[in-house]
């Protein structure tokens, strides 16, 4: 009997043991619980704190790429319009050299024209020269026998002089005789006028005619621009606004209006319905009559 009870007596102690050891692991494991879900909440927060956070930078990053990628947008542009004006100052270049040559070109042929003009006019100048002291020696010559004749004249009236003399110291009786006839009044030969001289010199005639009234010619003819450029320039008294009419041999071709001037050489623009198509080099331009 004594032996159950002190069995029962361990057996109680051993379960109340065990339900203490129970009680204080529970407790245990509940603080501990308790503590890492404090902490779980305390990271929870930390990091929602932290993801709020990240949102708000990432919300703040995203406005930066959208203004990124607006001022992106707006260097391509500036980008591409220099890229478009590098291209259009490229094509206004090459115009430009273009244009240089094409007037280079037009400047050495209106030069080799002027010099070959010039060496013209010399010609025709000595010519002319030529021509005058052939006049002036022909002159001379006439002039000369002018003058011998009047020479001689005046010998014949000395001459004239002197019988008339000796006829009044003649006695005064003669046998009759015929009558004398009165003396004629003496003829005064006087020389011929200047005018008169000039008529019987034989001399070619000599026309004279100023530069603004000669006849240029087209030099080159500018299909896109629609103007022409001929050697006709302020040296041949070409104004700007002056109105030229354009020829081919007799034909008629039209009008155009000077635009530009230089000294031996200018610019015209075609007066419609005339244009580029109806003209060609070397067809002749002439004031508008």
């Amino acid at each position: 009997m004594k032996k159950g009870g002190r069995t029962l007596f361990i057996f109680l102690v051993l379960i109340i043991v065990i339900l203490v050891s129970g009680v204080f692991i529970s407790l245990f494991l509940l603080q501990s619980e308790t503590a890492v879900r404090k902490a779980a909440e305390q990271t929870i927060d930390d990091l929602t704190i932290r993801n709020t956070k990240v949102t708000s930078a990432l919300k703040d990053s995203r406005k930066e790429i959208d203004v990124l990628q607006a001022k992106k947008k707006d260097i391509e542009d500036r980008v591409n319009g220099l890229l478009e004006e590098m291209d259009l100052e490229k094509a206004l270049n090459e115009k430009i050299k273009t244009d240089n040559k094409k007037l280079r070109d037009d400047l050495e042929t209106a030069a080799r024209n002027r010099i070959e003009m010039r060496q013209k006019l010399i010609r025709e100048m000595e010519a002319v020269h030529a021509r005058l002291r052939e006049a002036e020696h022909k002159a001379a010559g006439q002039e000369k026998a002018v003058t011998d004749f009047q020479q001689k004249i005046a010998n014949l009236q000395k001459l004239n002089d002197e019988l008339e003399q000796k006829i009044k110291t003649l006695p005064s009786v003669v046998p009759a005789a015929a009558p004398v006839p009165a003396r004629q009044p003496r003829n005064e030969i006087i020389p011929p006028s200047a005018p008169a001289m000039q008529e019987k010199v034989d001399l070619d005639r000599i026309v004279v005619t100023p530069d603004s009234a000669r006849e240029g010619h087209v030099l080159n003819v500018d299909a896109e621009t629609e103007f022409l450029i001929f050697d006709l320039g302020a040296r041949h008294g070409i104004k700007e606004s002056d109105i030229m009419s354009v020829y081919r041999g007799k034909a008629y071709l039209g009008d155009v209006r000077v635009s530009r001037v230089q000294e031996e050489m200018s610019a015209a623009d075609f007066i419609p319905p005339f244009s580029s198509r109806k003209v060609r080099k070397n067809d002749q331009v002439v004031a508008k009559r």
